[in-house]
């Protein structure tokens, strides 16, 4: 089994609606493009892909340096992958090898959109309160749709009464993402995708040693 940056897509892919609150959309884009600011990031993630659980602990030393380890929770080995600058290299259990041009500008491209999200792309949440979630208060914010086309302001109606709900928890203290997380309504405590945010004070990524030719 092997997890592609394609598998993990399909995670991100969904936002559902819920009750009318206050938009907060604004606190949330500012606190992603604030997380993109700084100079050491990790991001621990457990979801569910194409290719079954798995999860994924990424680091970035910005601007230009990410260490990924992907590991399946079922079978198969981890894949690892390091970029510095717009070179990449993996390591899927057989040594480290300097991945294909292809293969490097996806990697590459990946660290980008991670790194500097663009504004508009956050998407739009509203506000759910101040939460305490594992014995940390966090304020959380629910993603809502967009207005369907020709109805201004108004929300898009859930599919189904299982459509995934996501989650953001900002620290009041810094104002930066702690975790987001997309679950069903009713299992917020099993989410399908959950990703928790550290800033450490130094994180040292470099190419790796003894690379196969």
């Amino acid at each position: 089994m092997r997890l592609t940056l394609g598998s993990i897509a399909i995670v991100l892919g969904s936002l559902a609606a819920g009750p009318a609150l206050a938009d907060c959309s604004t606190e949330v884009a500012l606190a992603v493009n604030s997380q993109g600011k700084q100079k050491f990031i990790r991001k621990e993630t457990n979801m569910i892909t194409e290719a079954g659980p798995a999860k994924m602990v990424v680091e970035y030393a910005t601007p230009d340096r990410m260490r990924q380890v992907l590991t399946p929770l079922t079978e198969g080995k981890a894949v690892e992958s390091i970029v510095v600058g717009e070179k990449a290299w993996t390591n899927n259990g057989e040594g480290w090898k300097e991945a294909p041009s292809g293969e490097a500008d996806q990697l590459v491209q990946y660290m980008i959109r991670s790194i500097a999200q663009v504004y508009q792309e956050v998407g739009k949440f509203e506000c759910i309160g101040t939460e305490t979630v594992e014995g940390r208060e966090l304020r959380g914010y629910r993603g809502i749709d967009e207005p369907p086309p020709g109805v201004p302001g108004k929300k898009t109606e859930p599919t189904t009464k299982n459509e995934a709900v996501r989650l953001v928890y900002l620290d009041p203290k810094t104002g930066l993402p702690a975790r987001s997380l997309l679950a069903r309504p009713g299992y917020l405590d099993k989410p399908i995708f959950q990703e928790i945010y550290t800033y450490p004070d130094k994180i040292d990524i470099e190419p790796p040693k003894d690379v196969k030719k």
